[in-house]
């Protein structure tokens, strides 16, 4: 029992070390390069840093071989002193829609072919739907994941659906790429869904302005069916308002171009089995 306590010890240890890395020397990093200056075992930093991967805190660029941070590593912490660290557009965004809506608000990204929460601000209506960070849904089958995924190029697109068609045990849940494509080509021209039901969920997204080294975003309201279909062109026109304001914020410090559109390339990235053992 001791041996197991101190090998989560150490990995917890190893863990902040790792994110420490990236935070001084802002750069993406390959596993040997990892090992050699933070002295670990090459074995278990591959192991820790797959983990993390996993979790959707590193992405993994199997061409180069390469991790880096997401942006659910920018989000850790910032509830901290909000008065000096909160005061950025996307949080204060979040903040302000889930206060004038009464609902949800998710911020949500792509990590490994499936859709994850980042940052979640409840709503204090009555019957406002429950979320958590970290939460993940099938990016195919959820409004969220469906709106990232049509952002991408074609190429990007189809071989994330074969490859998630072929790990879909379910037949019933298997998509066509036709007709997915064609459904993507006006989500991708509107940058926004309002889906009144799915699974018995209703929600309003938007996708944010894509950047330079920015993961690919989503901001979206969810709420009982019967709200986004009484509501739902309000919220939305609420989320838009957000967006610009954060793109023309992007576009003042340089981050982005003012022509820029909603196409983009779709990120290497690996699908990583499930750890579920502690790491030396």
């Amino acid at each position: 029992m001791a041996t197991s306590a101190s090998r989560t010890i150490k990995s917890a240890h190893r863990v902040l070390e790792i994110l420490e890395y990236f935070d001084q020397d802002r750069r993406v990093v390959t596993v040997m390069e990892m090992s050699r200056t933070l002295n670990y075992p090459q074995s278990s930093t591959s192991e820790l840093l797959r983990c993390l991967t996993r979790l959707g805190y590193l992405h993994y660029n199997r061409v180069r071989r390469t991790f880096s941070p997401t942006a659910r590593v920018a989000l850790l912490g910032a509830w901290v002193k909000p008065s000096l660290f909160r005061g950025g557009p996307v949080l204060s965004a979040i903040d302000d829609l889930a206060k004038l809506t009464g609902e949800t608000v998710v911020l949500s990204t792509s990590s490994n072919y499936v859709l994850q929460h980042l940052h979640v601000i409840h709503g204090n209506s009555d019957n406002a739907l429950d979320a958590h960070a970290g939460d993940e849904l099938p990016i195919l089958h959820s409004t969220q994941g469906r709106l990232l995924l049509s952002s991408y190029h074609n190429d990007g697109i189809r071989s994330a659906v074969h490859r998630l068609n072929a790990e879909e045990p379910d037949l019933s849940r298997h998509v066509r790429v036709a007709e997915l494509l064609s459904d993507f080509a006006t989500l991708r021209e509107k940058g926004w869904v309002i889906e009144e039901d799915r699974d018995g969920v209703g929600c309003v997204a938007v996708l944010l302005p894509f950047g330079r080294n920015m993961d690919r975003l989503t901001i979206s309201i969810i709420a009982e069916p019967s709200v986004i279909a009484a509501r739902g062109q309000d919220m939305l026109d609420l989320l838009l308002s957000r967006k610009d304001h954060i793109a023309d914020l992007n576009i003042e410090d340089g981050n982005m171009d003012q022509n820029h559109n909603n196409v983009v390339q779709m990120p290497e990235t690996v699908k990583i089995a499930s750890y579920r053992r502690h790491f030396a």
